[in-house]
């Protein structure tokens, strides 16, 4: 017992010097490599907290997939009637942006996101579309800075590259899971806090970690999102027909 205590030790001590070695740039590459799959389907509920505790509910459903490096996303929302069979699709190009369209059935036709519009509201909620695609930034799209670590956690600060929603993020990110524990969005002047997510509760799917409840706040309102994962389904088959702007437009494959 005693030598297996040791050799249990000395490999722990391994460990935590290997990651204590890791630059910001590698760490937030595993973030983003902890958060990828070939594809997902994840099945949300998405709550709108008014400053005064009021509670709007949505249910919402997203489709994802990658391919070739580049990720596609879906989001249909469910319900309440007045937003149902709302679709919104997000598509990555080479250059590593991202297309989006929004179909309004009220309006019974889609239009393209403009670049001037991705950081506003997401359907009343205090995600933008930028958001819905990504919170995180790839290690060749932002510069990373570690800003400071403990023994859980790492603080990375990103600024990104090119500069059109965030002028940076600063990350907590947990030390064994590699999740972002929080996330704080700031101004493109760098300095103003737009924004915080929170991640309220972890869980595993698949063998792999993830957020199950996180909370976005818009600092100046008050105003808060709730977005919690009720079902979630990791790199399943999935028709390529459903990033299309045919299917957003229709519903139909």
């Amino acid at each position: 017992m005693k030598r297996l205590s040791t050799i249990l030790m000395l490999l722990t001590l391994a460990s935590s010097l290997l990651w204590a070695d890791l630059t910001a740039t590698q760490i937030m590459a595993k973030v983003m490599d902890v958060q990828s799959s070939t594809s997902s389907a994840l099945d949300l509920r998405l709550t709108l907290i008014e400053p005064d505790g009021q509670l709007r509910e949505r249910r919402i459903q997203t489709l994802s997939q990658t391919k070739d490096g580049q990720t596609s996303t879906l989001t249909v929302f469910l319900s309440p009637e007045n937003v149902r069979n709302t679709r919104f699709l997000s598509v990555e190009r080479e250059d590593g942006k991202n297309e989006m369209w929004i179909y309004l059935p009220a309006l019974k036709r889609s239009r393209r996101i403009g670049t001037s519009e991705e950081g506003g509201s997401f359907m009343g909620s205090d995600f933008s579309y930028a958001d819905m695609a990504s919170t995180t930034y790839d290690d060749d799209q932002a510069q990373h800075l570690m800003l400071e670590e403990d023994a859980t956690q790492y603080v990375i600060q990103s600024v990104p590259y090119e500069k059109t929603t965030y002028g940076k993020t600063v990350s907590h990110v947990d030390k064994t899971t590699f999740l972002p524990l929080q996330v704080k969005f700031f101004d493109l002047d760098g300095t103003t806090l737009v924004k915080t997510l929170v991640t309220d509760q972890t869980a595993v799917a698949n063998g792999k970690p993830i957020a199950k409840v996180l909370t976005m706040t818009t600092e100046s309102s008050g105003h808060a999102t709730r977005l919690e994962m009720v079902q979630t389904r990791f790199d399943i088959p999935l028709n390529s027909a459903y990033f299309t702007l045919k299917f957003l437009e229709t519903g139909r494959l």
